[in-house]
């Protein structure tokens, strides 16, 4: 498929130094990937085949229209400072389609709607807020889209460097601001950041100005996330926050090690709490136990390995944290409805 970078390269080669084209950037060619298999075409491509709207493609960055065949709709995104992509999506597709790819590690935070949650997250497709974060470590991560669903989104995705960056900018604590990244999709959201990140769907700045708007507008969205960590604690908030705190420490240790002993007296013993504390405040954050927790992250973990066909199943049992093959087979057929190896024989067909 044609580089449709060539229609804004000079506005592109002045905000992007080295990359001018974007190729050869990670989270640029991981874009590019995913766009090419879900069947869009640059819009140099598209309009030249007659499909498209030339009045949709914006000063910068690069617009893709959805081939006719498969669908409508339109995917803008623009790389920044090589470490940061904002982008704007609008598309339905006619028939289901799908993308299987490997990521490189990312963090990202958007306003989804319409269909969109329901691809993206559970926990928001059941909520009022489409408000979605990602901390994402990388790995092969696959994407399936039903026909006749209008798939809408405002999103941020920066490469895990730029976070001291955004961090230092705005006088926060980087780890801080990650972990509200991270949190966002399972939060109240933050005032002011859906309207901000609607911008980046309804304004279409000048050539002259829109790189200056596109930098100001990630400092915005950046600030109005920053705006909704807790900067003091009260006495009513202190309780929360110190659950928060103390379920933060346990998932980012479970996180980190899914085929580790994860009994819930090993998790007491980290988190210096008794049992009943450490449950209650899982309850109050994650609306679940510690135990559920785990097995949630060690199925998606085994889920995602099995989209590697080099792995024997009963290595991903072992490194998700089962005794072994069959206990896996077990949790992941009441999970999921179907055993691993017929789910990998399914994805393999498909």
């Amino acid at each position: 498929m044609e580089n449709c970078t060539e229609k804004n390269s000079s506005s592109t080669e002045k905000s992007n130094g080295s990359y001018a084209a974007g190729q050869g950037n990670p989270l640029y060619d991981m874009f590019v990937t995913q766009l090419s298999q879900l069947h869009t075409v640059c819009a140099k491509e598209a309009l030249a085949r007659g499909f498209g709207r030339a009045d949709l493609v914006r000063s910068v960055g690069e617009t893709w229209f959805v081939d006719p065949q498969y669908g409508r709709g339109s995917y803008w995104f623009y790389l920044m400072d090589g470490d940061t992509i904002v982008v704007s999506m609008d598309i339905t597709y006619r028939r289901a389609v799908e993308s299987a790819m490997e990521t490189v590690p990312y963090l990202g935070f958007g306003l989804y709607e319409h269909a969109m949650p329901m691809y993206c997250s559970p926990e928001c497709a059941a909520s009022s807020c489409k408000l979605m974060g990602h901390d994402w470590d990388g790995g092969p991560y696959i994407s399936s889209f039903e026909p006749d669903k209008r798939l809408s989104s405002a999103s941020i995705t920066i490469a895990p460097e730029a976070i001291r960056r955004y961090a230092n900018a705005l006088h926060c604590d980087e780890k801080k601001l990650r972990r509200a990244i991270g949190r966002l999709t399972t939060s109240e959201g933050a005032p002011g950041l859906p309207s901000a990140l609607r911008g980046l769907d309804i304004t279409y700045p000048a050539a002259s100005v829109a790189d200056s708007y596109y930098h100001a507008k990630v400092i915005e969205c950046f600030a109005l996330l920053a705006s909704s960590i807790p900067e003091k604690v009260t006495s009513a908030d202190a309780v929360n926050i110190s659950d928060r705190d103390c379920v933060e420490c346990l998932c980012s240790y479970i996180d980190d090690n899914l085929s580790s002993d994860l009994s819930t007296k090993t998790l007491c013993d980290i988190a210096h709490v008794s049992e009943g504390k450490m449950i209650s405040a899982f309850r109050n954050v994650q609306g679940n136990t510690p135990q559920s927790y785990i097995r949630a992250r060690r199925l998606e973990h085994g889920r995602r390995l099995l989209l590697d066909e080099s792995r024997k199943i009963s290595e991903i049992a072992k490194s998700a944290g089962y005794r072994n093959q069959g206990a896996f087979t077990d949790a992941f057929k009441r999970a999921y409805g179907t055993t691993p190896r017929a789910y990998r024989n399914r994805l393999r067909i498909e």
